[in-house]
């Protein structure tokens, strides 16, 4: 069961990889219009941190929808909450220490209103659950359903005997240059893995993106 972060009173959106909404941040900062998630993007220091975290993942996503939001990961909002002031900040991270340790972050100021009234934040935390629920169901039902085109895509290649190159090129819609480019590096790196470990590798099999660009064939 996915734990709550509650902050100031708000509870805190997550997405299905874990990252946290920056905008349910700025509500519980006070929600002030020169604290906008958008301006904390737009210093140096921020672009320099998002830089260093993508070298290990994707450190911030935006999604629409009545759910949506900028979600981002925890490094990310430690350095908005102290962009903010230094008390929000000291806030955020004794919130992240209650979740740690009782699975639930309440902030003091809402000890009593939870006490008296649990119905409206469980509301929200279900609520909640069903999203994190729906959006994992939905990215399962994508694997499931792009595993045979997979197959389809590398026997068709294998049945034409032909290089990656020449098969894009038959292909609509798709940005040919891109996959080649990608393949091409990806290529080059085998061979160089090849060459020093003498291990034997594929075009093909070091080709990451499958049909994530390319339409069905069919």
């Amino acid at each position: 069961m996915s734990k709550q972060l509650t902050v100031c009173g708000v509870a805190i959106k997550q997405d299905a990889e874990g990252r946290y909404c920056l905008n349910d941040f700025h509500r519980a900062a006070g929600g002030e219009h020169r604290h906008l998630p958008n301006y904390f993007f737009e210093t140096q220091q921020t672009r320099d941190l998002v830089d260093a975290l993508e070298t290990t993942g994707n450190p911030v996503i935006k999604r629409p929808g009545r759910y949506g939001g900028t979600f981002v990961v925890k490094e990310l909002v430690y350095a908005y909450a102290m962009w903010i002031s230094p008390k929000f900040h000291l806030e955020v991270i004794r919130s992240y220490d209650r979740l740690a340790t009782e699975g639930v972050a309440v902030h003091a100021s809402a000890t009593e209103s939870v006490l008296e009234d649990p119905l409206p934040y469980m509301e929200k935390i279900i609520a909640q659950a069903k999203v994190l629920k729906a959006e994992r169901d939905r990215l399962a039902l994508e694997n499931k359903e792009m595993a045979p085109k997979a197959v389809v895509f590398d026997n068709c290649v294998a049945l034409r005997q032909e290089s990656l190159a020449t098969f894009v090129r038959t292909l609509e819609g798709v940005n040919t240059m891109a996959i080649l480019t990608v393949h091409r590096i990806q290529s080059t790196a085998s061979k160089s893995i090849a060459s020093t470990t003498g291990a034997s590798t594929s075009g093909l099999k070091s080709f990451p993106y499958r049909l994530k660009v390319i339409p069905p064939l069919w």
